[in-house]
């Protein structure tokens, strides 16, 4: 009798909307348009539309900047961001910022 062949598990890929490279699912920040609003969505299982997004700074900035009538992130989830989501947004961006710099800090020290 022949062996059966395991195949490989596979892992999920999606695309940062900001920088368009593809990486592993988990590797990137999930944004959802759900019925009540945006929210962030660090598990990846919330129902509704969804964006990635890097944990780069650089990426949240391109994400959230407006270019025209609408955000890269906007256009994405198909929607307008009210005041009080681009607010979470850019508070829960400040804090990426703030850990990448604190890794950039800790990765010269070695």
């Amino acid at each position: 009798m022949a062996k059966k062949q395991v195949r490989p598990h596979r892992v999920p890929q999606r695309t940062c909307i900001a920088c368009r490279q593809i990486q592993d699912k988990m590797s990137l920040v999930r944004i959802v348009r759900t019925s009540t609003g945006v929210v962030i969505d660090p598990r990846g299982k919330i129902s509704g539309r969804g964006a990635y997004l890097h944990s780069r700074a650089d990426c949240w900035q391109q994400g959230l900047q407006r270019q025209g009538r609408k955000s890269l992130l906007e256009h994405s989830l198909r929607t307008q961001l009210s005041d009080q989501e681009r607010q979470k947004l850019e508070e829960y961006q400040q804090r990426v910022e703030a850990e990448s710099q604190d890794d950039e800090k800790e990765l010269n020290q070695e």
